[in-house]
């Protein structure tokens, strides 16, 4: 396999591929995408992660905010049952589906099929996790070879499944967490890349399932939603509100699933299942990344600053993997 197949493998599959056919596209050149629309809603979102830096801890503080806490870290301690139930959950649907990891990564032979059953089997049991760990890792590896590094990229949070699974029940369990936000965040972070770079695509699926727009026109409305996505990926990273934002993507999920119909209840149920993780661990007990500077005007900048260089660093890599 040549560095080009390994790294797109001959078809692009792009995340909107789920609702939409559509073989054509490539992604602009950066002179198109940065536009003054762009650089408008850059700054909007600085703004808003920087107002999320300030008032995180003001925020939980809150009277009404801190009974909601409360009430969530009662279920602290059944979180691992709930990860296994909805995992398995998730895989089962995908193998009723002949699917793995994503709706449109079909089960081509006997041995994948068994793979998945036995990824599904090993969660029934706390010893069995690593077990379950191995068969995800295989199939996830499995599609970076069948269907490209690049359109798995998309579903790298699996990778943080498979870390939570081995780490869980081991002296690395207080990694497991960090890890699965890490690994998430990088995974939504990404997809909003696709928003950013082919605009034309989520274009075509808003014409064709008629999404409102809210009254923004419909390339400013998918840019926002790109940079939505990418905020969203980076305040989990960061250990910024992560319950408020587990919240909004499991909301947008569910709409989106009123549009999408089954195909997203296929596609989503994993990730739902990380979101109940992340509203009941909330930001954890290690330190929130953005936590390690103390004066709050160097949190901003860091947060600002990283923000800038992920997004930079992330639309040059997106762009040139698909020069190959």
């Amino acid at each position: 396999m040549t560095i080009s197949q390994f790294l797109i493998s001959g078809h692009l599959y792009a995340h909107v591929k789920w609702f939409i056919d559509d073989d054509d596209w490539k992604s602009q050149p950066l002179k198109m995408i940065i536009t003054p629309a762009f650089l408008f809603w850059l700054g909007i979102t600085l703004l808003v992660l920087l107002l999320a830096t300030i008032i995180n801890q003001q925020i939980e503080r809150n009277r009404f905010v801190s009974k909601i806490l409360s009430f969530l870290n009662r279920f602290y301690c059944y979180q691992l049952t709930i990860f296994r139930i909805g995992i398995g959950l998730g895989l089962l649907l995908q193998l009723c589906t002949g699917s793995y990891i994503a709706p449109t990564f079909m089960l081509d032979s006997w041995w994948a099929y068994a793979t998945l059953t036995v990824a599904i089997l090993g969660l029934f049991h706390r010893r069995l996790l690593p077990l379950s760990g191995f068969a995800i890792a295989f199939l996830y590896l499995k599609a970076v070879f069948q269907y490209g590094l690049f359109h798995s990229l998309d579903y790298f949070f699996y990778v943080g499944i498979v870390y939570y699974l081995f780490a869980v029940n081991s002296r690395l369990k207080s990694s497991a967490m960090p890890v699965l936000y890490t690994l998430t965040g990088i995974s939504l972070a990404w997809l909003s890349m696709e928003k950013m770079t082919m605009p034309g695509l989520s274009q075509s699926l808003i014409y064709e399932y008629k999404i409102p727009t809210f009254g923004f026109i419909i390339e400013e409305f998918v840019l926002i939603s790109a940079f939505i996505e990418l905020a969203l990926g980076w305040v989990l990273i960061l250990g910024i509100m992560n319950r408020f934002t587990a919240l909004i993507l499991t909301g947008i999920f569910l709409l989106t699933t009123t549009v999408f119909g089954f195909t997203e209840v296929v596609g989503h149920s994993v990730i739902h299942t990380l979101l109940i993780m992340f509203l009941i661990e909330g930001k954890g007990q290690p330190k929130a990344l953005y936590q390690f500077h103390q004066p709050m005007w160097l949190r901003c900048l860091f947060v600002v600053v990283n923000f800038c260089m992920l997004l930079g660093c992330l639309m040059t890599i997106y762009i040139w993997m698909q020069q190959f």
